[in-house]
């Protein structure tokens, strides 16, 4: 179309015009956009992500990287005992997944050592208290062992892996608890049946040394008089 008919069409018929104008320009703007989204989107540049579990993070951030992901943590402050401290224990996307190079990976890593809590006080409190106060607070490896007692059902010593523990003393919430409860076997509070034998032995030891000391002040006070 020369000019003259250009202009000629554009007296004659301006809306005309201007509308084609209009759809013109439409039809640019929507290809503009597509090529955008093409280029924000990482269109057509899906990638399989890699398997990073069991890995070190320094491994896996130098594999995921390497793969042209980023990555992020999601969590860290789950101790699994079953695995070493520090390494990936999930991700998300899965391993294998194909999926974009934007797309972050987040991992799951392994605490390097247990959650501690502070340990209540239980001696003297009922088995079913002390149990649901530790089940409360996420102990799961709990022992009930029994002994004789006169005080049925009373927590009379509470070990912590093997070890006599004080109250408010921080352990680990994978740590093994054994709770030492007192049957209500006992009826006569003879101290023979209460003691062990090496109490009693340092008893009549202390009854015996203070026998003597008194035997000989006796006799220290008729030589002096």
């Amino acid at each position: 179309m020369s000019q003259d008919a250009y202009n000629n069409f554009k007296e004659k018929h301006p809306f005309i015009l201007n509308s084609i104008l209009m759809v013109l320009a439409a039809i640019a703007l929507f290809y503009i956009g597509l090529l955008f989204i093409d280029v924000f989107t990482s269109h057509g540049q899906e990638r399989t992500v890699p398997d990073v579990r069991t890995m070190t993070l320094d491994q896996a951030v130098t594999a995921l990287e390497n793969a042209g992901f980023e990555w992020d943590i999601s969590d860290s402050t789950t101790f699994n005992e079953q695995m070493p401290p520090g390494v990936v224990v999930d991700q998300d996307p899965k391993a294998g997944a194909t999926v974009k190079a934007i797309r972050v990976i987040y991992l799951k890593v392994n605490a390097l050592h247990p959650r501690g809590v502070q340990l209540p006080r239980l001696q003297e409190t009922s088995i079913r208290q002390a149990l649901a106060k530790l089940r409360s607070m996420g102990f799961k490896s709990i022992e009930v062992d029994s002994v004789a007692s006169p005080y049925g059902g009373l927590i009379l010593q509470v070990q912590v892996n093997g070890h006599s523990v004080a109250p408010g003393t921080s352990v680990g919430i994978n740590s093994h608890i054994k709770l030492t409860v007192g049957d209500g076997s006992i009826d006569n509070l003879n101290p023979d049946s209460i003691l062990d034998s090496h109490t009693i032995d340092s008893i009549e030891q202390h009854n015996y040394e203070q026998e003597v000391e008194n035997y000989k002040a006796s006799q220290d006070e008729r030589k002096s008089a």
